[in-house]
């Protein structure tokens, strides 16, 4: 037993009450009375916890949506939660569908940064260490990861099912370089004359970075090193401006994915984030290389098969434009 004092107004103006703790028959009722004017006391308008305790189970539970609703409707308040889910879930969904423009290469790109993370270094703690590598040597020449964002999500990447390239982590943990930063780690190579060619190529697509690229392939050419773009064409549309004129005088070799022979086989296997633009859009932009003098190629690799080669070189024959076939890389 134990006896509490209480205000007037609290106690509804009957002075002192004792409050007793009984446990048989209609000990329930005296303790709700004694916890209400305790509440009153206290500024708390809430039922107490005896009241709540008669609650049926079933009203409790509520139908196992209440989970996150308290008071004395959370079965009432979890059915209706319960009954708003499918339309929340289904404008969720359409909002996610509004928000995907048709970027399945950048889908498909960053789902292939995904696997690379999964499959990458079995110690994170070093990779998270290692500093990005915006420059690295390759067959005597400079080559030079300004992004890795892609336009398209090409099957044959060589980014797909690799950590590495040769050795070099080329998947950028700390942002997308500076010029700056760039030629620091040309700087680092040593010597520079015993490089004849720098390739802006890596692990995404180079006009990403129009004005990084511009910058350093004017510090390679102070040097006396001759710049190459290895690029899928889809410059313009990236840039949503025609970007032949910033080439010219900045990059000597502009070499050119094409990869198929029609818009249908490229898709399929390239899967721009353009459609059938980014295919059409990349032989426009070959052709306006030719005709603002900067000197273009396309390029394809020897796995496509015989009759395929052949259509493609029929496409580069019927736009002048001359065509490279490269050995499909196996193992780096």
């Amino acid at each position: 037993m134990e006896e509490k004092k209480l205000g007037a107004e609290g106690a509804n103006n009957q002075g002192r009450r004792r409050r007793h703790r009984h446990r048989g028959k209609g000990g329930n009722g005296e303790k709700q009375n004694a916890q209400l004017a305790v509440n009153a006391q206290n500024g708390n308008s809430q039922k107490p916890q005896g009241a709540q305790a008669q609650k049926p189970q079933n009203a409790q539970k509520g139908n196992g949506q209440n989970q996150n609703h308290q008071g004395n409707k959370g079965g009432e308040q979890g059915q209706a939660q319960k009954k708003k889910n499918p339309q929340q879930q289904g404008q969720k969904l359409q909002n996610q569908q509004n928000q995907q423009p048709q970027q399945g290469g950048q889908k498909n790109a960053q789902q292939g940064k995904n696997k690379q993370k999964n499959k990458g270094d079995k110690k994170p703690e070093q990779q998270q260490q290692r500093k990005d590598t915006y420059v690295y040597v390759l067959d005597g020449n400079i080559y030079l990861n300004l992004t890795n964002k892609c336009s398209n999500g090409c099957d044959f990447c060589v980014r797909n099912e690799r950590t590495s390239y040769y050795g070099n982590y080329l998947w950028l943990t700390k942002g997308e370089p500076t010029a700056q930063q760039v030629i620091a780690q040309i700087n680092g190579l040593g010597d520079l004359t015993k490089f004849k060619e720098a390739v802006f190529c890596g692990f995404g697509e180079p006009t990403y970075r129009m004005e990084v690229m511009r910058e350093v392939a004017d510090f390679l050419h102070e040097k006396g090193i001759s710049t190459r773009l290895n690029t899928n064409g889809q410059g313009n549309l990236i840039n949503k401006r025609d970007i032949v004129p910033e080439l010219v005088g900045k990059i000597d070799l502009v070499n050119v994915s094409l990869n198929a022979s029609c818009y249908e086989k490229y898709q399929k296997i390239c899967r721009s984030m353009f459609r059938e633009a980014g295919f059409d859009g990349m032989i426009e932009f070959a052709k306006s290389c030719k005709r603002q003098g900067v000197n273009v190629r396309f390029s394809i690799v020897d796995c496509i098969g015989e009759e395929e080669v052949e259509a493609c070189k029929r496409l580069a024959a019927s736009v002048n434009v001359p065509l490279y076939i490269r050995d499909y890389i196996t193992d780096s």
